[in-house]
């Protein structure tokens, strides 16, 4: 993102300046950053309306910004606030949430809701207020995106970043029926690219619901098989009706292979057993061949690698301390 209101130095303020601007241009909130470097403070604020649309162009020094609840009650008219990354980088806390905004990213912010911007370094931003019943009119339930962070390499983020980049930079030259239509297209840009967003999430948890499900699945029928020899991943996947390639995949995020969590349910049956006094009149190697293990020498040497003790000396009672696999 390289097109923005950029301004010459002699436009810039100084520190007092740009946080009464700020309360101009927008509402009451407070700018806060430490009193020795405020004399190196440069800023710049800056508001010109598209039909009911607010754009705003805003750089500056590093600095900390907060909307307040003491600062609400002192403004009627609610506006959700569109906060379009430009240059350098911004954390947006707002509803719980972290929006680590770069260039091209944005977030949403309420303007009847307490919420924090921080600024490590110099930035600038776009801010789109868009009153909150022509956001209402045009977003189901646009309350859901507050405080996320839209990604400017996802869907129509980028695009929309550019496009209200691009008319920022461009506001002074624009006529009346111009800016009319512009506006049109900016909240319909808007409304297309967050409930992409939105829908997108939607697919998304529903994805991870069903993987979810056949992971549980997957599990509990390893656990319900582990006396069988033909225990596997290609038998399992094979009896649940599912690729070895999607099983292996499930487990992707579980930090461990589809094996390695046969091996270890196996193993952790063993050690139960060998505690249980019901089992007392079996042999180590009736309970290492009764929960699938073929060879019982290579049973204990699995066993002593990941409880610490082999398994006679476990079932002595000796302390077991766990190895590191």
């Amino acid at each position: 993102m390289n097109e923005s209101m950029r301004l010459p130095e002699a436009d810039l303020q100084d520190f007092e300046a740009f946080d009464n601007q700020v309360c101009e241009v927008f509402f009451p909130m407070a700018c806060e950053m430490p009193s020795a470097r405020r004399k190196d403070f440069r800023g710049y604020v800056e508001r010109r309306q598209l039909g009911e649309v607010g754009f705003a162009a805003v750089r500056s020094s590093p600095l900390d910004v907060y909307r307040r609840r003491s600062h609400i009650g002192q403004v009627a008219d609610t506006q959700y606030l569109v906060k379009v990354q430009v240059e350098g980088e911004s954390l947006v806390r707002h509803r719980g949430l972290e929006a680590h905004l770069r260039p091209g990213d944005f977030t949403v912010c309420l303007s009847s809701e307490p919420y924090e911007l921080h600024f490590a370094a110099e930035y600038s931003q776009v801010v789109l207020a868009v009153p909150q019943p022509v956001m209402e009119d045009c977003l189901h339930h646009p309350e859901r995106h507050l405080g996320v962070r839209r990604d400017a390499q996802v869907g129509a983020n980028g695009l929309f970043s550019q496009f209200v980049t691009s008319i920022a930079a461009r506001l002074d030259d624009m006529d009346g029926v111009l800016a009319q239509r512009l506006e049109a297209n900016v909240i319909d840009l808007l409304a297309t690219t967050l409930s992409h967003s939105q829908e997108a999430e939607r697919r998304e948890r529903l994805e991870v619901g069903v993987k979810c499900e056949h992971l549980h699945r997957i599990k509990h029928f390893i656990r319900s098989h582990l006396h069988d020899e033909r225990l596997s991943p290609a038998w399992a996947a094979q009896s649940l009706g599912i690729s070895t390639r999607y099983l292996h995949m499930l487990f992707e995020n579980e930090g461990t292979s589809v094996s390695r969590y046969i091996l270890a349910m196996r193993l952790e049956a063993c050690r139960q057993a060998l505690d249980n006094d019901s089992f007392q009149r079996y042999s180590i190697a009736d309970i290492a061949y009764r929960f699938g293990f073929k060879d019982p020498a290579h049973f204990s040497r699995a066993f002593k690698r990941v409880f610490g003790n082999s398994p006679a000396r476990y079932r002595r009672g000796q302390a077991a301390i766990p190895a590191k696999t």
